[in-house]
Parts: structure tokens; C-alpha cells; sequence
């Protein structure tokens, strides 16, 4: 007799998605992705898919032929492959141009991604075995991630490079602090300024001029100063 007390198993109906094998040639990058970025990491993801090949799905629209997601994965790819006449296992969803553009961004942005609790992702990096430029970080998130952790504090050689980055940390830090410290006095007090980008771009950019991760807030004189 059928168990009457439990369902039949079946897939999600929230999924939207169907795996095809798709042709490298019908697939075209997005023109409007604002996603970048730079050589280093970009180096360190072809170095990724070397090591370990592609394990996550492309996103791709058969409405429109657009990558939706993964487009700085198939350059790398492509490079790899160093021709376009290959194939590729992709997901695929069939959208209009808007709710494709919505995707592009939801898919990519970090907000709707969580954020590392540096606790555990230390401990994993020890209680595994696992450096840290194996998950894709270099010294410099390292000491930003875990500059106080005597745990971490030789991790990487103090080479001038490395303790250059050191001391803008322990700047930025410093400054965090007193932010945080004399805020009641702050909005009296004539030592900061805001600079306001007119996109996001403009401001990554900027950050990166001055070797200062794009998702930091404070920068120092000593920072801005590089821009000469």
C-alpha cells in the first residue's frame, strides 16, 4: 500500500532554467554588462579554470542569444580553447531584454551574495589546509581580512610591496576608528570631505588608482596623493 503520508518527490517549480549544449557561436556577450575586471584577478581565474575547469553552469538567454552570466569565465575559456568552435553545457532561460538585465546584475552583485564571516573563513583556511591565494585572495585582502590575527601574520613574505599595503591598512583602520570614535564631533569638524563619483565605475577606477579595494570606504590623504 502507498505510503499516504509522504508526497511523491518532483523538481521545484521554481525552477526557470533547462540545460542545453550550446554552440560557443550563438553566444554573445552582453555589450551592456558592467561587470570588469582587473588583470590580476583575472590572471588568477584563468588560473582557476586551469586547475579545476568550469564547474558552474553559464547563464544563457535563448530569446535574445545574450550571456547572461558568466562572461568573464568564457573569455578565459575562449583563451583556453584558443579557438570558438566548441561547445558548451549552459543553463538556459528564454526572457525579454529587461528581465535579462535584471539577471545580469542580480546574478553578479555582491549584495545579494552574503559575505564572508572572517571567523570561519579562517578556520577553514587552517583546519583544510587551504591558502588563501588558492581561494582567489591576494596578501593584501588577507592583511585587510585578518591584519590583527596572529594566526595569519606570516602568511605571506613582508616583501616591500606586501608592508606598503600593511601600513595603508593599518591607516585605514586607524581611521575607521576614529571615525567611529568622534563621530558625535565629526559633522562639526572640517577634516573629511565626500567625494562623490557620477558612476560606479568612476569610483572603482578611482579605488583601484590608488590600490585600495573597491569595496572600501575611507581612503587617506596619503592615498588620494597617489592620483598625482
Amino acid at each position: 500500500m502507498k505510503n499516504m503520508g509522504k508526497r511523491d518527490m518532483g523538481k521545484t517549480k521554481n525552477q526557470k532554467f533547462e540545460m542545453r549544449t550550446i554552440q560557443r557561436e550563438k553566444i554573445n556577450m552582453a555589450t551592456y554588462n558592467p561587470r570588469l575586471i582587473d588583470p590580476e584577478n583575472e590572471k588568477k581565474l584563468k588560473k582557476g579554470l586551469k586547475e579545476h575547469g568550469l564547474v558552474m553552469p553559464l547563464v544563457w538567454n535563448a530569446r535574445t542569444g545574450n550571456l547572461i552570466a558568466g562572461h568573464q569565465r568564457l573569455k578565459q575559456i575562449d583563451k583556453l580553447e584558443r579557438s570558438l568552435d566548441y561547445e558548451l553545457d549552459m543553463a538556459v532561460i528564454d526572457v525579454d531584454e529587461r528581465e535579462e538585465k535584471i539577471l545580469n546584475v542580480q546574478l553578479n552583485n555582491p549584495s545579494m551574495q552574503g559575505a564572508f564571516d572572517f571567523g570561519s573563513l579562517g578556520d577553514l583556511a587552517i583546519d583544510s589546509e587551504i591558502n588563501f591565494d588558492e581561494f582567489g585572495f591576494t596578501e593584501f585582502d588577507v592583511n585587510m581580512m585578518f591584519g590583527d590575527d596572529d594566526r595569519f601574520a606570516d602568511m605571506f613574505s613582508d616583501t616591500p610591496g606586501v608592508e606598503a599595503a600593511k601600513s595603508d591598512i593599518r591607516e585605514i583602520k586607524e581611521h575607521r576608528e576614529n571615525m567611529m570614535k568622534d563621530y558625535g564631533e565629526a559633522q562639526a569638524s572640517d577634516y573629511y570631505f565626500v567625494v562623490v563619483c557620477e558612476s560606479q565605475k568612476e569610483k572603482d577606477d578611482l579605488l583601484k588608482r590608488m590600490s585600495v579595494p573597491i569595496y572600501e570606504r575611507y581612503v587617506t590623504a596619503k592615498m588620494l596623493n597617489r592620483l598625482k
